[in-house]
């Protein structure tokens, strides 16, 4: 089993890998005896990782996985004997038709009429091919995805890629349960107005509202069960959280917890959340169970950390994809109450998927504006044609289309930044003034490794570089071999006796500035090991530079 989560915990996001446990429990035992041992291992200093299929409130269907750690590793040792890759999702698939699924609507208002729920949280699954590496595709959708509870697990021939946003329970130290339900929705748009405008329907919906506070109250008596008389509290009603495809609002309880109840307790309590059944939660639950024709498996279920120091975190796997030999497994679905209308219903699932679109890959080019003019276009755009080509994402003609741009918004005196972006949804282009860079001190950092893919074409895809801070805004970083390869923001120059030189690796993107100077033959070729650059560097036998287009020549200061 590996694991790879960034958890939020008192507030504070913590990222944590896992590797090799000590033990793995599963169904061979129950549930129930399952947390109680994975709780004794906590209380001895052991973390554990607990992975529950939603059909386990069901106690003959019991599917889950725990693994017992003795410590968290590093990203170096989590990464071991395993390479970075690319990964490709095929199209999605929906197990239900449009007609179908807006039909099971109209089935849930009729048991709502009929008096046997108030709400109930319809879902439906979809389905595709997968390829390529299933870690590599969740810190894809992390980079693009603020979600707090997020969490990769690989364990055998399956791997589950949580980005969750949502909280199912928090234990802290002193034994304060905190559980955030999310209930209400609305799409986000790339125009700030209509985004605006989205927020505040959001934010003042009545209906909304309702779904969300008949949740509360389900999670309020949850709660109640496991708490001290007199401690549950509801601090926070309708905050309104953004996402990057939707907003979502959230309400917090929180309950102090009765001092001889066991993790199984309280979990038996609690599970699953009220937020993705509905209530009254039994009777809902029976009616998901008829009109969904598939099980929601770890979607909709609880993953957790058991931490060593006697607190625990669970999510609720919304946003969250199975994958196992060669297909990846998606759902999404939504709270149904007696006035919601079912074509908007659908509409809001289907904005729901839209979070898979953050694991396409976006193209970027950043170049400079200076006084009108745009230096080394045609190289920008024959960089940014080949990156179309390679992800098959149609013609771009940039050249074009930053003409246009600089002429319409009048960027005809002083310096700015141009961004561009382009993916399967089209060309954008924005600019702002040039932003200082905070430090010209760079660390010397590596190995870098990452898919072929996302090191040699200029993308939105930036985890594999590593090392980033306030106080360490620069990396200089080495590869596999400690050859020196390129800075995180673009290509290293080295001056010695009166040559330029820039390494020849082929595991670096190619920058326009330093294909602009290899081409004028300006900048010649040379490698450089670790060891001979530091060598060099602190007997001042050499200059080091960062290039990029939009800076051009930086003089470095390296830390090895």
């Amino acid at each position: 089993m590996r694991v790879h989560a960034k958890f939020t915990r008192n507030n504070n996001q913590e990222e944590l890998y896992f590797v090799d446990p000590i033990k793995v429990l599963d169904e061979s035992i129950s549930l129930n005896d399952a947390l109680i041992e994975a709780e004794a291992a906590q209380k001895s200093g052991q973390y554990a990782v607990v992975m529950v299929d939603y059909e386990s409130y069901d106690k003959s269907r019991e599917s889950f996985k725990i693994g017992i750690f003795d410590a968290p590793v590093s990203r170096e040792r989590f990464m071991k004997d395993k390479k970075i890759g690319s990964f490709n999702l095929g199209p999605m698939k929906f197990t239900e038709s449009r007609e179908k699924s807006i039909e099971n609507i109209e089935k849930v208002r009729d048991y709502i009429r009929d008096g046997h729920t108030y709400q109930a949280n319809y879902t439906t699954r979809m389905h595709g091919d997968f390829t390529g590496d299933a870690h590599s595709l969740f810190e894809a959708l992390v980079s693009n995805n603020n979600g707090g509870y997020t969490i990769f697990i690989e364990y055998e021939e399956k791997a589950v890629v949580s980005c969750s946003p949502e909280l199912f329970f928090e234990i802290n130290q002193e034994r304060t349960v905190e559980t955030r339900p999310m209930k209400g929705t609305a799409p986000r748009y790339d125009d700030a107005d209509k985004d605006k405008e989205s927020y505040a329907f959001l934010r003042n919906s009545k209906k909304d509202q309702a779904e969300n506070v008949m949740i509360v109250d389900l999670l309020r008596n949850d709660i109640s069960r496991i708490s001290k008389p007199n401690t549950v509290k509801t601090p926070k009603l309708f905050t309104i959280e953004k996402y990057k495809t939707v907003f979502q609002m959230t309400s917090t309880v929180v309950g102090e917890l009765k001092d001889e109840l066991g993790l199984n307790e309280i979990f038996n309590a609690l599970f699953p959340c009220g937020s993705i059944t509905g209530a009254p939660k039994i009777k809902t639950m029976e009616i998901i169970e008829e009109l969904e024709t598939t099980e929601r498996g770890i979607y909709c279920g609880a993953i957790g950390i058991l931490y060593n120091d006697n607190t625990s975190v669970f999510n609720v796997p919304i946003r969250t994809l199975s994958i196992k030999d060669g297909q990846y497994t998606y759902a999404a679905g939504g709270g149904i109450t007696y006035n919601s209308n079912s074509e908007s219903e659908y509409e809001e699932l289907l904005q729901k998927t839209k979070f898979l679109e953050q694991a396409d890959v976006t193209l970027i080019e950043t170049m400079r504006i200076d006084h009108g003019y745009v230096p080394r276009l045609d190289l920008h755009s024959a960089r940014l044609s080949k990156s179309a080509r390679h992800f098959n994402y149609g013609r771009v003609n940039l050249t074009h289309e930053v003409n246009d741009y600089v002429n319409n918004e009048m960027l005809l005196s002083g310096v700015y930044r141009l961004r561009a972006t382009f993916d399967r949804n089209g060309l954008k282009l924005v600019h702002d003034t040039v932003p200082p860079l905070k430090s010209t001190n760079a660390k010397v950092l590596g190995p870098i490794e990452g898919a072929d893919d996302f090191l040699r074409h200029k993308t939105s895809i930036r985890y594999q570089y590593f090392g980033l801070a306030d106080d360490t805004p620069l990396i200089l970083y080495y590869n596999n071999n400690h050859m020196i390869t390129e800075f995180n923001i673009g290509n290293v120059v080295v001056y010695q006796n009166g040559t330029y030189y820039t390494p020849k690796s082929v595991e670096i993107l190619n920058g326009v500035m330093r294909e602009s100077l290899l081409q004028d033959g300006r900048l010649k070729f040379k490698d450089y090991s670790v060891d001979e650059l530091k060598s060099l560097y602190q007997e001042d036998e050499i200059e080091v530079f960062l290039i990029n287009s939009l800076r051009e020549k930086i003089p470095v200061s390296l830390f090895f």
